[in-house]
């Protein structure tokens, strides 16, 4: 098995996963394949420890199906589905732990029961998402994914430099108003500052593609309310949309 740096950890500071589908498109009954790395705003920082995620694909007609995660190569875990239909199909890496941080600094994959000092505990879930068109120049709705944090795209077509993207933010079903969107331009210099928007009272925000590029866009959540005594004290969600965007 290839070794990678481990920064699981780091999920406690901001880091992410997603999951990239370099292709305009797939074909039928020809495999797929996926990558799903980790870092931050589209850098890659080690990888996350596989036993944290679970994965799984939304078919065009609505069908969940769990799907294996491949072992770690470098710096990414490959994924690869064969699909039967046409379509979009909505693959999805889900992130799930507990950590706590102590009073000297140290980062523990447990919960807050079983550190003598423990400073807080923090929960989180992450989605990680890919849309995939099955057949050439496909245009329409995709299917939700069913997480509690969503970041739908309303509409899917092949992207172009000038188009602009309209994705809706949901948190346990209802629209998340208010909440920053990032769009991130993962070819773009360390300079270059991702674009934020707030999301209106329907929970969307609009984007414009200036560039081509791999885009991603993404969203966070925390819930304080979602606490589990001598467990953690808040959940953090993130998810995260991969984007293919050409000339």
């Amino acid at each position: 098995m290839t070794s990678f740096r481990d920064t699981t950890h780091l999920v406690v500071q901001g880091h992410e996963g997603w999951l990239e589908f370099r292709s305009s498109h797939g074909h039928r009954c020809s495999p797929v394949e996926l990558l799903f790395k980790w870092g931050h705003n589209m850098k890659v920082d080690g990888l996350c420890r596989k036993e944290i995620l679970k994965s799984y694909l939304i078919e065009p007609d609505g069908k969940k199906s769990e799907l294996s995660i491949g072992g770690p190569e470098e710096t990414a875990y490959k994924i690869t589905f064969i699909p039967e239909q046409t379509g979009f199909y909505r693959p999805v890496v889900e992130a799930e732990g507990v950590f706590t941080v102590t009073v000297d600094g140290q980062y523990l994959n447990v919960p807050k029961k079983d550190c003598e000092f423990p400073l807080e505990s923090v929960a989180y879930t992450q989605y990680a998402g890919a849309v995939v068109p099955v057949g050439h120049d496909l245009e329409g709705a995709v299917q939700a994914v069913g997480g509690n944090l969503e970041l739908l795209p309303l509409f899917w077509k092949p992207w172009k430099v000038g188009d602009t993207i309209e994705l809706q933010v949901k948190y346990k079903g209802a629209p998340a108003a208010g909440t920053q969107v990032a769009l991130i331009n993962g070819m773009a210099d360390d300079k270059d500052e991702p674009q934020l928007k707030d999301t209106n009272g329907a929970g969307k925000a609009a984007f414009t593609f200036d560039k081509p590029g791999f885009y991603l866009a993404l969203v966070r959540y925390i819930d304080n309310d979602d606490v589990q005594e001598g467990y953690y004290d808040r959940r953090n969600y993130t998810a995260t949309l991969f984007i293919m965007v050409t000339k």
